[in-house]
């Protein structure tokens, strides 16, 4: 259906022409140049619309005229603002105006209405800053920029199902380079229970994301994934994602082909922080990963607390406690934690050689205890940090527990050793 305007279609009067021309004709109205019957017909409007208008000219005449006067509500916007908000508002304005190398020219009023909150703790209407940025000058509308998808579903409670999906974008504009978010959101509460931000999303990279998420918040029904070959082969071989999930016994189910828009929710959770992560990560020249998930922990803690959904009319968390009161939560723990660490690696197949030995990567690995001249499994784990700085082998028995374990150690000059620790008992 198209929206019209007030009268007969027409656009708003501030829409349809430009307020200097309107306070020019009704000046003429109000010093008797010109009737309000002509203006009428000029501005399109109705006499009655002419007297307001010019009533209002006669309270202000004398004053320097601002842009927000033909519109902006009598009393709106000024008071509404502390001297404390009205200076923070304005210095950051002035700054995307101005000064942002890559957002220069585009002012996000929700943006700056939630940061308002977290600072000052005032709770300001997105457009009671805009009227405010409009009648002291430094927000022009037609001339500076502002900053929907398909429903599907309604869970009726928490861990029947998590949306999961990543986006590339220039989350930190200094480093000039796209950048990978992943990102897991609950469907029903849309709580958003995973996030994690990399240089390019491998399969390495999801595995890690889902183990934290759900050490963190348990195990769900499933998983709504899209159909990128990290989540589902062509061949339909078992991907290293879904092998980690049904470990757990949690299901993946698959968006239909060509229908993307199908995961409505978590697309616009990525709208969400993309119009929020970038100015952040650019206001403070933040070029390091560790340094932005630090920020995007805090804004999705900020989402999660006070964003107040369209839909819903709850918070994130207030709808996700409410579903643990009412005993509609399915989340489960996860099992057999012991293991996780083989479970969210990486697995691949290798044959055993006539000497009890496989080869990865080059290099050839003793398997004890293997049955020679079949396949297993092997299990990789990149480095994750300073307390495992090195790649870590596992050759694992039929169980998928550990038979012995190896780390891969770079040695100065380039060349990578094996270092192979005590073999292990099977368990």
């Amino acid at each position: 259906m198209t929206r019209k305007g007030p009268v007969g279609g027409k656009q708003q009067l501030h829409k349809r022409m430009s307020w200097r021309l309107v306070w020019q004709l009704v000046q003429r109205v109000a010093v008797g140049q010109l009737t309000e019957e002509m203006a009428g017909k000029l501005l399109n409007v109705g006499r009655s619309r002419v007297n307001k208008l010019k009533q209002k000219w006669l309270k202000i005449r004398g004053q320097e005229p601002s842009p927000d006067w033909l519109y902006g509500r009598e009393g709106s916007g000024r008071n509404a603002l502390s001297q404390a908000v009205r200076a923070y508002v304005e210095e950051e304005i002035r700054y995307y105006r101005e000064e942002s190398p890559f957002f220069r020219g585009h002012i996000n009023f929700a943006f700056l209405a939630q940061q308002c909150q977290r600072r000052y703790g005032q709770r300001i209407h997105r457009n009671t800053i805009r009227r405010w940025a409009i009648g002291q000058g430094l927000y022009e509308p037609g001339v500076d920029k502002v900053g929907k998808p398909y429903i599907r579903f309604e869970k009726n409670g928490i861990g029947m199902l998590f949306q999961h999906d990543s986006s590339t974008h220039v989350w930190l504009p200094h480093t000039g380079a796209h950048s990978d978010l992943i990102m897991t959101e609950d469907d029903h509460s849309r709580k958003v229970v995973g996030w994690l931000l990399v240089e390019q999303e491998t399969a390495w990279d999801h595995l890690t994301q889902v183990r934290t998420t759900l050490e963190t918040v348990g195990c769900p029904l499933a998983y709504y994934v899209d159909n990128h070959l990290i989540f589902k082969h062509p061949d339909d071989i078992e991907t290293q994602f879904v092998r980690a999930l049904r470990t757990q016994q949690v299901d993946v189910k698959f968006t239909a082909k060509r229908y993307p828009e199908a995961k409505g929710k978590i697309e616009k959770r990525f709208d969400y922080f993309q119009r929020r992560i970038p100015l952040l990560c650019e206001r403070y020249r933040t070029k390091s990963l560790a340094e932005a998930n630090r920020i995007l922990t805090d804004e999705v803690a900020y989402y999660n607390a006070y964003h107040l959904h369209d839909e819903t009319k709850e918070t994130p968390n207030k709808r996700w406690a409410r579903a643990i009161q009412e005993n509609r939560t399915y989340l489960r723990p996860l099992t057999n934690t012991g293991t996780l660490d083989l479970v969210f690696a990486i697995h691949h197949k290798r044959y055993v050689d006539n000497c009890g030995r496989i080869q990865y990567q080059g290099r050839s690995y003793a398997a004890p205890g293997a049955a020679l001249r079949r396949k297993i499994t092997v299990a990789i784990r990149p480095p994750t940090g300073p307390r495992r700085p090195h790649t870590e082998l596992y050759i694992l028995n039929d169980a998928g527990r550990e038979m012995v374990h190896y780390v891969i150690v770079e040695k100065t000059g380039g060349k990578t050793l094996p270092s192979e620790t005590a073999p292990r008992p099977m368990l």
